[in-house]
C-alpha cells in the first residue's frame, strides 16, 4: 500500500479527543485495585456501585447501557458504557475522563460530563473504573454461580435494602421512594385490585423498569437471573403470593374509529373525575393532588399524563388500559374494572394515549422568527402561534454536590421572536403548583429537601443564559453555569416578585458551577409577562441582543419548580442550543 495512503488511514482511526484525554493520569497507568485481594475488591465495587447510582445513572441508565432518562437530553447522547468507544476505553482514560470531566473533550461546551475530582477521593474512582469493566461484561459481570440473593445484593439492595424493605442507602435521596418489596404493594400488574402480581409482571418490571424513576431497565443481567430474581422477590413476602393471583379479564377493544373513541374517552375522563387528581389537562394538577401520600406516608403526585415517559407501565392504548382495569397498589389510583365498562375503560384508555407525547431529544436549533410590527409582549398574544415551537429538554444537576438527578420540570417548549436589537422568548412548561411565595429560603440538606418535596414554599422560576461574551472561534462556556475562563449571563425571571407586581427581571453573571453569581447593576431592563392555567406557566421575556449581535449565538435554559424544595443549584438546566436570529 502506498505509505502516504497508509499515515491517511491511520490518521482516520484515531479517535478524537483532546490532547489531555491521551495522558494517563499521575496516579497510575493501570487500577490498582486489580492487584487488591479480594474482599477488598468487592468493597470497592459495592461502594462504586452507590456512587454510579447516585450520580451516573440518570444519563448512562442503570447498568451503563447509555439509556437512562436524561440518555438524549444534551448534545451529546450519554455514551454506552457496557460498550465504550476506544476514545473511553482502557484503566488510564476512564480515570481521567471520572476525574476531568467534559475537560477532556475536544469541544466541552457539548458535554455535561461532571468532573469527579473535588467531590470523590482517587480510590472510589478507581472504584467506578473497575465496576464498569465488570458491567462490560457477559450478565454485567455477575458471576455464573450467583443465587438470586446475591444478585440481590450486588444490584437492587443499594436502593431496596438489604432485606428488601425499601430502605437501601440510596432510598432517602430517590422519588418516588423504592418499593417495600416486603409489603409487596406493586404497582404494575395484570391482575385485579390488591391481587398479587403474575410471575411475568414481576419480572417485567424488573426488565424494563419504571418510566423515569430510579428503577430503570436490567434487561441485562440476563434471562435467567431476571427469572430467579422475580422468584425471590416472591420469598420476600410469602403470605402475599400465598392468595390467588386473578388476571384482569381480557377484553377487545371496541370497533369505533378512534376518534369516536376519543371524543368518549373525553366524557369518560370528566364522568369519572379523573381530574380531580390528574388536573383538567391532565397534568397532574388537580384539586386533590396536593393531598396525595404514597408508602410511609411521603407525598405522592398525581401522574402528568400529557408527558408519556413520565407514565408508569407505559403510556399505549393498552398499557392504560390495564392500569385502569386494576388500579395501582399501594397508591390512590383506583381500580375501574367494576366501575366503568370495557367500552368506557377502552375509550379512557385511547383518549389518554392521544393526549400524550414523548419525550423531546436535543433539538441543536431554536429559530426565532422576525417580527415586522411590535414584539409580543404578553403570553396570549396571537404571534406566538404563527412561529414554531421547540421543545428543549432539561436534566439533572450533578456538576455540584449534592447532586439533583431527579428535576421536577424536565422540558421547556419555547418560542422566539427578534425585531432589531431586541428579543422577546416564551417559555411554557408544565408544573402541578403556582408557587409564589418565598418563605422557605435557605439551606436544607437533600433528604429535608425530598421529604417535603410538593410543599415547599419557594417561588418557581426560570432562567435564560447566554455566554457573557462570544468566541470568534467559537468556544463556549460550560453549559451549566459557564466557567471562570468564560462567565455566563442569565434572565431570570421569579413567580414571587411577578406576584408582587414586578415585572422586571433579575440579571446575573456567573462564572462556573461553584461560583456565587453576581447581579448586574449595569444595561437595560429586560421585562416579563406571566400566566398560569391548568397545570402550566407560560412566560415571556423581552430584552436586547448583545451588541454586533450574529446570526447565530447560544442560548440555554434552567428551570426551578419552588413547591419541589428547587432553588440555587437544585434545578434543572439545558444545554448550549443554537438561536437562529435570520
Amino acid at each position: 500500500m502506498n505509505l502516504r495512503i497508509l499515515i491517511i488511514l491511520l490518521t482516520l482511526a484515531v479517535p478524537v479527543v483532546s490532547p489531555a484525554a491521551d495522558q494517563a493520569p499521575a496516579q497510575a497507568d493501570e487500577n490498582p485495585l486489580r492487584a487488591a485481594d479480594d474482599a477488598t475488591r468487592a468493597q470497592a465495587l459495592g461502594d462504586a456501585w452507590e456512587t454510579y447510582q447516585r450520580a451516573c445513572r440518570p444519563c448512562h441508565g442503570n447498568v451503563g447501557n447509555g439509556d437512562g432518562p436524561y440518555a438524549s437530553t444534551f448534545a451529546v447522547p450519554a455514551a454506552n458504557l457496557r460498550r465504550p468507544s476506544r476514545a473511553i476505553a482502557g484503566d488510564a482514560v476512564r480515570f481521567g475522563r471520572i476525574r476531568d470531566g467534559a475537560a477532556r473533550v475536544e469541544r466541552p461546551w457539548e458535554s455535561v460530563m461532571p468532573a469527579f475530582a473535588d467531590d470523590l477521593s482517587e480510590k472510589q474512582i478507581w472504584g467506578l473504573v473497575l465496576l464498569l469493566e465488570q458491567l462490560g461484561q457477559e450478565n454485567t459481570g455477575l458471576a455464573r454461580e450467583a443465587t438470586a440473593p446475591d444478585v440481590f445484593q450486588q444490584r437492587c439492595a443499594v436502593c431496596h435494602g438489604r432485606e428488601g424493605k425499601g430502605d437501601g442507602p440510596l432510598a432517602a435521596e430517590l422519588v418516588p421512594p423504592p418499593r417495600d418489596l416486603v409489603a409487596a404493594q406493586y404497582h404494575l400488574r395484570s391482575t385485579v385490585w390488591e391481587s398479587p402480581p403474575l410471575d411475568t409482571d414481576i419480572i417485567g418490571s424488573i426488565a424494563h423498569g419504571m418510566g423515569d424513576t430510579a428503577m430503570g431497565r436490567f434487561t441485562p443481567i440476563g434471562v435467567q437471573p431476571l427469572e430467579d430474581l422475580g422468584q425471590y422477590l416472591e420469598t420476600l413476602a410469602p403470605d402475599t403470593f400465598a392468595k390467588e393471583r386473578k388476571a384482569i379479564p381480557g377484553s377487545a377493544m371496541p370497533m369505533q374509529s378512534a376518534d369516536r373513541l376519543v371524543a368518549r374517552g373525553r366524557q369518560v375522563y370528566d364522568d369519572a373525575q379523573c381530574g380531580d387528581c390528574h388536573g383538567k389537562a391532565g397534568r397532574g394538577d388537580g384539586a386533590s393532588a396536593r393531598n396525595l401520600k404514597g408508602e410511609k406516608g411521603l407525598p405522592a403526585f398525581a401522574t402528568d399524563l400529557t408527558k408519556r415517559w413520565q407514565i408508569r407501565g407505559g403510556g399505549g392504548a393498552t398499557d392504560m388500559f390495564r392500569t385502569i382495569s386494576g388500579g395501582m397498589n399501594g397508591t390512590a389510583m383506583p381500580a375501574y374494572l367494576d366501575k366503568l365498562n370495557d367500552d368506557d375503560r377502552w375509550a379512557l384508555a385511547v383518549f389518554l394515549e392521544r393526549q400524550t407525547r414523548q419525550r423531546p431529544r436535543f433539538p441543536v436549533t431554536l429559530h426565532a422568527g422576525t417580527v415586522s410590527d411590535a414584539l409580543p409582549t404578553a403570553p396570549d398574544s396571537p404571534l406566538w402561534s404563527t412561529i414554531p415551537q421547540t421543545s428543549v429538554p432539561l436534566g439533572p444537576q450533578v456538576e455540584v454536590a449534592p447532586y439533583w438527578t431527579q428535576p421536577s420540570i424536565d422540558a421547556l417548549d419555547v418560542v422566539a421572536a427578534v425585531k432589531g436589537k431586541q428579543l422577546a422568548i416564551l417559555l411554557s412548561w408544565d408544573d402541578r403548583t403556582r408557587d409564589v411565595e418565598n418563605q422557605d429560603a435557605g439551606e436544607h440538606d437533600l433528604a429535608a429537601a425530598l421529604a417535603r418535596r410538593g410543599s415547599w414554599r419557594l417561588p418557581d422560576r426560570v432562567a435564560v443564559q447566554f455566554p457573557e461574551k462570544l468566541d470568534p472561534k467559537g468556544a463556549l462556556p460550560a453549559p451549566y453555569l459557564g466557567d471562570a475562563a468564560r462567565p455566563v449571563t442569565r434572565w431570570i425571571w421569579s413567580a414571587d416578585r411577578m406576584e408582587g407586581g414586578d415585572s422586571s427581571v433579575t440579571v446575573d453573571q456567573v462564572a462556573g458551577a461553584h461560583a456565587e453569581p453576581s447581579v448586574s447593576a449595569k444595561g437595560p431592563a429586560v421585562k416579563s409577562a406571566a400566566s398560569f392555567a391548568d397545570g402550566r406557566w407560560r412566560v415571556v421575556l423581552v430584552g436586547d441582543l448583545p451588541p454586533k449581535a450574529p446570526a447565530t449565538m447560544p442560548i440555554a435554559f434552567q428551570a426551578w419548580d419552588g413547591a419541589a424544595g428547587e432553588t440555587g443549584r437544585r434545578q434543572s438546566f439545558s444545554g448550549w442550543l443554537t438561536l437562529s436570529l435570520r
